[in-house]
Parts: structure tokens; C-alpha cells; sequence
């Protein structure tokens, strides 16, 4: 066992019998300590320290982040997490030697988290000083929530102030605060409910020293020491413990959630089925843009054209050079160079814009009267399109997810964007609806940007559907290309191509369950939450799988409805002639 100073003093012994060790003092200001392995010791404190006591020596392991750190725990030798003030919450798996960020939920990131808790890989809790409760049923901690109350009226708080927590098991959970105060779950924070104490006590109680999940002590100020066998269950007020193997009492309380959830995902496929559109409109426009390079330049002389490919040449070739020298310092070798757009995004931008205007600028240059070279044939607004579509369609939607919520950080930095040019979201409004959930905004820009790739599909087949004499009649009437496309031919298009996109958007639907993996509460997340307390996986399931019917099949009437009244007789029979 180890214990911590309040001048940051730390002593160790090891069994019962043996002697206390004085370790040193890592730094001042450290506040929490937790004993990873018989030779390894972990502190946390001010400012993010973190030091490690290891083969008779202290390292400091500081983390990326400034904020201070008020506890830490560990499952095993390898894997714990610590908290700490603005809602602070770091992982670690490599028994503390680095440290990665996990996002507190919404409505606990500014709170001052003051103790954690580690049970298993699928049960972390941490609660803030003002009697929030934070859990986190995904493993490695990625995903966390704040727990709704049900002893309190579904509140996120307990509206006190705590000290600590004890996770005793997979359902227990023990809490300390001052004013006496001791309470205790046994459903994972649904229902908090105070422990009978001895009369005339008065102490603000700041711990709990656990020998099992049934067994321990709790420790106040001035000395006083209480104990339990029974994890603390004799209760001021008896609450009723819900009784979820009786479907009445499941659905009860899983109806709340699931309608959440319901709303969440109506919310996300109609925002994601519109941008996506958006997207698919705009790259079919690229993908059937009938001018190539040749026909942009063969309007200009030969001369101007072969000028033009010598200055991209040097451009080019001065990029090529600037981008690939940044590679060097990635460390890769011989394969793993297919790694670069991720080592460095900008060096792969400088190198992939220098290449093409390299060979672009070549071409140019041994260009002939007639432009007859294979460059010339290439249609810029096709191949950007082309790239776009190859990429989002052959990579998975999972990754593209944790990719732009975790990696790119879009829905935080949109938030952030959002805030340093008009103020606070605040909880509620218009503002908070678009903007106050960060995977919200990410789960939509996924959803988008992926639906779009496929859409994109959909609607440039439409548009080949349409005769081809109909943007020759347009074009002949003096409409430009996009005049004619803006105002005869997408209008056609769109009611031709209502079936195909119909099946796309019931499948964006679909798709929309995977935003739980970046926290979003939709309807297979709640799911999740709803068998990791009540453990009614049939009914859980079965309900979330009718949600989804409801919706999808909603949508495909709707949509059929949408046919039948745009449909136009006689168009598309004979295809493009």
C-alpha cells in the first residue's frame, strides 16, 4: 500500500508485515495516488503532473494537458485513467508512460471532477465536486455520459457537494461529501439513496477503504472512522429497487431513453439526408462537366499554352521538392511511406498539388497545335469528384466516424469557431439545438459527406437519363451550361432519380447507428445504456430493432408517396438519345 502527504511525501509498504518506505517527495502539489504493480507507484496533481515511482526512481510522465488532476485509479498494472478539473479526463494503457484526452460528456466539461473510480474495462465512473455522475461503458474509456438520476428526478445531480467514490461492483457504487454525508447506489447511479449513521455524528467523510464489494471502512474529519459489511445498503429513505425482469418495469424505464434516442436519430438522418444531398448535387454537377483541359485552353495560342506549362512545370517541380523533403523526418521505410497523408497532411498536400502541376505543366509544354496529348483529355471537375467518391465509398463509415469526431476534432473546433465569434451556447435555444452537442455536428458531417458519395451517384445517372437534346435546346435558347442544368435538367433529374435516393436514405438511417461510437445518443446507444443497467438484452434489443422500423419504414412511404405525385410520364423510358 502507498500513502500520499499533504506535502506530496509518499510511503510505501509492501504486506503486512512489512516496514514503511519513505519514496520522496515527487513534486509539491501531487493529490491523488494509486499503486499500479508492487514496484510501480502513480501520482497525479497541479498543473497535470503526473509522476511515476518506478525501479527506485521517480520520472515525471506530464501529460499534454494543464489543468490540475484531483485522482486517479487504476483496473491493473496497465490501464487506469485520471481526472481533474474543466472536466478533465485522461487514459492511459501503458501503466501510466503516456497519457490520451477522453471528451467529458456534455454539461460536465467545465465541472471540477474530484474522483474516479475503476471496476472493470466496461465500468468508470468519476464524479464532480458539485454531485455530478460520470460513467463510461465503453472500453479504454472513449465514450462517456453523465448519468440521469432517477431518485433524483432524473437530474444530472445529486445537487451536493461530494468528496469521493467507491466502485464496489459492477452495480455498487459508494459516495462520500461533507454535512455527514453517505450514500449509496446499487444500480450504477440510477438511485442514490443516503446510509443511516450514528447519531449525533458530524463530520465531512472523505473516503472509502474497501476490502470487498461488501466490506470497508469510511473515513471523515477529526478521526472518525465508520464500518459496513453490507457496502453501506441500511438506508435513511428505502427506495424501491426496480424490478427489470417485469417487462412493465423495462419499459417504463426504457421508454424515456428510447424516445431520446428516437428523436436523436430522427434528428441527425434528416440534417445528414440533406447535406448529403447537398454534396451528391454538387459533385454529380462535377462528374458530368463536359469540359476537358483541352477545351479550356485550345481558346488560346500555342505559345500562351506552352508559357503557361513552363511556369507550372517549375511550380510544380519546386513543390514536388518542398513536400518530399518533409518526409524524411516521418522515420517511415519502404511500405509504410502510404502513411504520409497522415504523418504530414501538408507535406502530402504540397507534394500531391506540386505532381499534378509538374505533369500537367509538362504536358503543356510539349503540347501541339491540336492539344492532342492524354493530359488534354482530362476533366478537372470529374477527377476531383472521381477522388472524393473512390475515397468515402472504399473506406469504412466506422472509421470515417472516429476519424472526423476524434481525429479531426470537427464538431469541437465548430463549436469553438462558433463561441469566439458570438458568445456561449447556453443550454438551450436554437443555438444549443445546432451546435451544443460536439458529435452532433460530427455525426452530421459524417453522415453527409458519406451519404453524398452515393447520392453523387444516384443523381449523375439521372442526369444521363435526360435527353440529350433537351441541354442542346437549352443551350440554343442562349442559357449557359449551369443555367440550363439549374433550371431544365435538374428539376427532371431529381424526380427521376426519388427511388434510388429513397434506398440510400433509408440506408443513411441505418448507417446512423454507428454515430454511437463517438458518444452520439441515438437509438443504438441508448440501447447499450439501457442493457448495461437493467442486463434485458432481448427486450433492449427487440425495441431499439422496431425504433428503426418505424423510422425506416416511415421514410420509404413517404418517399414512395414523393414519387407518385413528381413522377413524370413517358421520361426516362428511352434513356439519353
Amino acid at each position: 500500500m502507498a500513502v500520499l502527504g499533504a506535502d506530496g511525501a509518499v510511503l510505501f509498504k509492501e504486506g503486512t508485515g512489512g516496514q514503511w518506505q519513505d519514496l520522496g517527495i515527487p513534486a509539491e502539489g501531487m493529490a491523488s495516488i494509486a499503486v499500479t504493480s508492487s514496484d510501480s507507484i502513480i501520482t497525479v496533481g497541479a498543473g497535470g503532473a503526473i509522476w511515476q515511482y518506478s525501479e527506485a526512481s521517480w520520472a515525471d510522465r506530464q501529460s499534454d494537458f494543464s489543468d490540475d488532476l484531483n485522482d486517479v485509479a487504476f483496473l491493473d498494472s496497465d490501464i487506469g485513467f485520471a481526472c481533474g478539473e474543466s472536466g478533465s479526463l485522461i487514459f492511459t494503457d501503458d501503466g501510466g508512460a503516456t497519457w490520451d484526452y477522453r471528451e467529458a460528456p456534455e454539461g460536465a466539461r467545465d465541472s471540477n471532477l474530484v474522483s474516479a473510480g475503476y471496476y472493470n474495462p466496461f465500468r468508470m465512473f468519476a464524479i464532480s465536486s458539485t454531485g455530478q455522475i460520470l460513467a463510461s461503458t465503453s472500453q479504454g474509456g472513449h465514450i462517456w455520459n453523465l448519468v440521469e438520476i432517477e431518485s433524483h428526478n432524473y437530474a444530472t445531480s445529486l445537487s451536493r457537494n461530494l468528496n469521493s467514490i467507491d466502485v464496489a461492483s459492477a452495480s455498487i457504487i459508494l459516495f462520500t461529501g461533507p454535512s455527514n454525508y453517505l450514500a449509496v447506489s446499487l444500480d450504477g447511479g440510477n438511485i442514490v439513496s443516503k446510509s443511516i449513521l450514528p447519531e449525533g455524528l458530524s463530520t465531512s467523510f472523505n473516503d472509502f477503504a474497501m476490502v470487498d464489494y461488501k466490506t470497508g471502512v469510511a473515513v471523515g474529519d477529526g478521526g472518525v472512522i465508520l464500518w459496513t459489511d453490507d457496502s453501506g445498503k441500511d438506508q435513511l429513505i428505502g427506495f424501491e429497487i426496480p424490478d427489470y425482469n417485469n417487462f412493465g418495469e423495462f419499459a417504463e424505464y426504457a421508454d424515456d431513453m428510447l424516445l431520446g434516442g428516437f428523436l436523436a436519430t430522427i434528428k441527425i438522418v434528416g440534417f445528414g439526408i440533406l447535406f448529403g444531398f447537398f454534396i451528391g448535387t454538387v459533385l454529380a454537377l462535377f462528374k458530368t462537366a463536359p469540359n476537358s483541359l483541352k477545351q479550356i485552353f485550345e481558346r488560346y495560342s500555342l505559345t500562351t499554352v506552352k508559357t503557361l506549362g513552363g511556369v507550372l512545370s517549375i511550380s510544380g517541380f519546386y513543390l514536388l521538392m518542398t513536400g518530399g523533403s518533409r518526409f524524411g523526418a516521418l522515420g517511415l521505410d519502404g511500405i509504410e511511406y502510404i502513411y504520409t497523408p497522415v504523418g504530414d497532411p501538408r507535406g502530402f498536400g504540397i507534394f500531391v498539388v506540386g505532381l499534378a502541376m509538374a505533369a500537367v505543366g509538362a504536358q503543356f509544354v510539349l503540347a501541339d497545335q491540336k492539344l492532342t496529348g492524354p493530359l488534354f483529355k482530362i476533366r478537372p471537375l470529374n477527377s476531383i469528384a472521381t477522388v472524393y467518391t473512390d475515397f468515402f465509398r472504399n473506406t469504412p463509415l466506422i472509421v470515417q466516424f472516429m476519424f472526423i469526431h476524434f481525429g479531426v476534432g470537427i464538431g469541437l473546433k465548430i463549436q469553438k469557431a462558433y463561441e469566439g465569434n458570438f458568445g456561449d451556447l447556453g443550454t438551450d435555444g436554437l443555438d444549443y439545438f445546432f451546435l451544443g452537442q460536439s458529435a452532433f455536428i460530427s455525426a452530421i458531417f459524417t453522415l453527409g459527406l458519406n451519404s453524398g458519395a452515393y447520392q453523387c451517384e444516384t443523381i449523375r445517372g439521372a442526369i444521363a437519363a435526360i435527353p440529350t437534346g433537351q441541354m442542346e435546346a437549352g443551350r440554343s435558347i442562349g442559357l449557359t451550361y449551369m443555367g440550363t442544368m439549374r433550371l431544365v435538367i435538374l428539376p427532371q433529374a431529381v424526380r427521376i432519380c426519388i427511388p434510388p435516393l429513397g434506398n440510400e436514405m433509408v440506408n443513411l438511417v441505418l448507417n446512423s447507428s454507428l454515430a454511437m461510437v463517438i458518444g452520439y445518443a441515438e437509438l443504438a446507444r441508448q440501447g447499450r445504456l439501457i442493457i448495461a443497467v437493467t442486463f434485458q438484452i432481448f427486450w433492449a434489443w427487440g425495441m431499439v430493432m422496431i425504433s428503426y422500423f418505424v423510422i425506416t419504414w416511415t421514410l420509404a412511404l413517404l418517399l414512395r408517396r414523393l414519387e407518385e405525385k413528381t413522377k413524370i410520364p413517358g421520361l426516362g423510358i428511352t434513356g439519353g438519345d
